[in-house]
């Protein structure tokens, strides 16, 4: 075999091995993202071609391009906050370029579900009691407390700010106003003086 057949070989294989890399090199998918009921442009959705690394995402006229994807099928996957998700199958041929545009619908964001409670009368009366009151004055209300998974009262009283109590068998039984010792306390219920239980303390 003659050394001219041979060159006349590998230059055939080497223009059509470049011809193939210039025909893939040809190749691109492209189109429009846009809102489906009001035709606006969607900045910066994003696009991506199923299995592979390849995507992009739409510039300030909702405009994608994916270059040089290889000959092939292809699964377009458009995403975009708020907007329902498409795909649409295409396919690829040596030298084609392929438009495919999307119109996304808007969708609400589904998240966690948040509970709202109303506030109970009791506690809103004594929220205005607070409000009203010329002294200073933290306010629980009965139906609060009974909330509460307290043991007694004293624990219950001990949530307010600058309250603490004292704890005897971890539990409590002496209140603690700004630091005061509890035998400067003065407590009524219902208007009415309590009597202590301890002649040296309350």
């Amino acid at each position: 075999m003659s050394k001219a057949f041979n060159y006349s070989i590998l230059m055939t294989v080497a223009i059509i091995f470049f011809n193939t890399i210039a025909l893939a090199k040809n190749t691109s998918i492209e189109g429009y993202i846009k809102d489906a009921s009001t035709g606006e442009p969607l900045v910066g959705a994003n696009v991506i071609l199923e299995g592979t690394g390849m995507g992009a995402a739409a510039d300030i006229d909702g405009k994608y391009f994916i270059p040089n994807p290889s000959p092939g099928n292809y699964t377009i996957h458009v995403t975009y906050i708020g907007y329902r998700e498409q795909k649409a199958e295409v396919t690829v041929a040596e030298g084609q370029s392929i438009s495919k545009d999307f119109n996304l619908e808007l969708v609400g964001i589904e998240g966690e579900a948040v509970i709202v409670t109303a506030q109970a009368s009791g506690q809103k009366q004594a929220i205005n009691q607070q409000l009203t009151s010329s002294q200073i004055v933290s306010v629980v209300s009965s139906a609060k407390i009974q909330e509460l998974p307290d043991a007694n009262a004293a624990e219950s009283v001990g949530r307010l700010p600058g309250v603490s109590i004292l704890r005897d068998g971890g539990e409590g039984n002496q209140v603690v106003v700004r630091g005061l010792a509890p035998k400067y306390n003065k407590i009524l219920i219902d208007g009415v003086q309590m009597s202590s239980s301890d002649q040296d303390n309350r």
